[in-house]
Order: structure tokens, then C-alpha cells, then sequence
């Protein structure tokens, strides 16, 4: 009995991972065509209060969490922090990148999540999980090398530098998120980050003071933008309270393979041999770690 309720509760975490792959690649491919209509400090901020409104029903009932658990709390707060710098980050890159270099970049955050895990929560690197890491690795260096020159160039690597934030900021709340969420509860940690991401976003674009309006149309893709990607953040919280965060931030990690295909499909972007070449090794990379670790 306890073996067949392993059984699922592994299946439904790689599920997890494989929806959650599914929701945020989609989420930033959305996010993409918004930065560029509005900018990205908007689109943050919108997709923040879209999603804090979504989850407010389902958290309420554990609100009296909050105040039983003083320093979970704190520590969904400083998540919450995380998440919002990660969020502008990550738009900033979609706004001065290449979405089909920014997000393969962005993907490999599970490295950074699953040197935490071993390091912190006592999950094991066996050999085929360092097979993985060397195969994303190999990945990230292909895809940052370019060959355009001129301002193409220069558009490439700033994306590059964002993206590389993001892998850091994204693979530490990856690993965070697990023990937060076992005493808080998923709804009101994803709220409480929510409602970290509209005060942190929120004083920068106080700072920054973008102009520009937001019409009708870009709504609709802040709205979707925001059902999918706080629906990703619950499923993969899900995930990691079921299985572990090496499974289920790699498998996630997957969401790049849907933005680009998606931005290959409706942008038109394209990408150079080498690219194509490193894509696949983070793909084969995430693929592995996932089915192994």
C-alpha cells in the first residue's frame, strides 16, 4: 500500500512539473507580447494584481496561518521578494531580448535549485543528475554565443544579462518555496508573494513612472498572462510537496521548449545552428535531471 501511494504521489508531481512547463512557458510567451506593447514594469504589475484577485478566494480560508507561523511568514515575504525581482528581471529581458534566447537562459534556473535542494534539503546528485547539469551547462554557453553584430548584438546580450539574473533569483525560490509552503499552505504563499510582487513592482514603477495606456486588448493578455502563470506557481507547489524539488524544478524548467516553439511559430524569430544546438542540450539537460533525479 505504501508503495502504490509512492507511486502517486510521484506520478502527480511529474505531471506537476510537466503542467507547470506547459503554463509558464505559454505565461512568458504572453508576457512577451505585452512588454513590448507596454512595457515591462506594467505587465508585472497588472499580471501581480490579476493573479493576487484570482487567489484570493482559495486563501482566505488558511489566513489565520499567517499569524501562527510568524517567521513562515518572513520567509514568504523574502520569497515574495524574490519572485518580484525575478518577475521584473525576467519581463525586462523579454522587453530588450530575444524571447528565443531569453527564455532557454532563463529555463536552466533548476540548476540553481537543485545545487540548493542538495545542499539544503538533503537531496542526493547521483550520476545522471550530474549528467544533466553538464548538459544544460554546455547548453547555456551555446546559446549565449552570437555571431550578429551591431545592435542586434548588443539587444542579445542585454537579454542574456537579464536572463542570467532570473536563473539565479527563479532557482532559489524554486528551492524555497517547499518548506514555506508545507506550513503556510500553497494558496497563501502564492497570494502572499503575489501581494510582494505588487508592493515591490509597484515602488518601482512609482519610481520609474512609465507613460503609455493600456488598452483592451493588451488586457486580455495581461489576464491570461496572469491566470497561467499563477496557475503554474500552484502546480508547482504542488509538485514539490509530493516529490522533490530536483524532479519537479527540472521538469518545469521545460517551459522554455513551449515559449519557443511558440516564438518560433507566431514571431518568427530564429535561431542559428549553435542555438538550435544548445536548445536541445538544455532540453536533453532538463529531460534528463528530471526523469532521474
Amino acid at each position: 500500500m505504501k508503495g502504490e501511494g509512492l507511486r502517486v504521489d510521484l506520478g502527480t508531481s511529474f505531471a506537476c512539473g510537466l503542467l507547470t512547463a506547459s503554463t509558464y512557458g505559454t505565461a512568458d510567451f504572453l508576457a512577451k507580447l505585452s512588454t513590448t506593447r507596454i512595457g515591462f514594469l506594467r505587465t508585472a504589475l497588472f499580471m501581480q494584481l490579476v493573479g493576487s484577485i484570482l487567489l484570493l478566494p482559495l486563501a482566505v480560508p488558511d489566513f489565520s496561518r499567517l499569524l501562527l507561523n510568524p517567521w513562515m511568514t518572513l520567509g514568504g515575504i523574502l520569497l515574495g521578494t524574490i519572485n518580484a525581482l525575478a518577475t521584473i528581471v525576467l519581463y525586462k529581458g523579454f522587453e530588450v531580448g530575444r524571447l528565443s534566447v531569453v527564455s532557454p537562459i532563463a529555463s536552466c534556473a533548476p540548476l540553481i535549485s537543485v545545487m540548493l535542494a542538495i545542499s539544503f534539503l538533503g537531496e542526493t546528485l547521483t550520476q545522471e543528475l550530474a549528467l544533466g547539469i553538464a548538459f544544460v551547462i554546455i547548453g547555456i554557453v551555446l546559446v549565449c554565443i552570437q555571431k550578429e553584430q551591431g545592435d542586434i548584438s548588443k539587444q542579445v546580450r542585454r537579454g542574456v544579462v537579464y536572463a542570467i539574473l532570473f536563473m539565479v533569483l527563479g532557482g532559489s525560490l524554486m528551492m524555497g518555496v517547499k518548506p514555506v509552503s508545507h506550513v503556510l499552505g500553497v494558496y497563501v504563499l502564492v497570494l502572499l508573494m503575489r501581494w510582494m510582487g505588487i508592493s515591490t513592482i509597484g515602488i518601482a514603477f512609482l519610481a520609474w513612472k512609465p507613460r503609455g495606456e493600456v488598452g483592451l486588448n493588451v488586457f486580455y493578455l495581461i489576464f491570461a498572462t496572469a491566470v497561467l502563470d499563477t496557475f503554474g506557481n500552484v502546480s508547482y507547489i504542488i509538485g514539490v510537496n509530493l516529490g522533490t524539488v530536483s524532479v519537479v524544478s527540472t521538469l518545469a524548467g521545460l517551459f522554455s521548449a513551449v515559449t519557443v516553439l511558440l516564438a518560433c511559430a507566431i514571431l518568427k524569430e530564429k535561431l542559428t545552428i549553435h542555438q538550435l544546438v544548445g536548445f536541445a542540450s538544455i532540453v536533453v539537460g532538463i529531460t534528463i535531471l528530471g526523469l532521474f533525479g
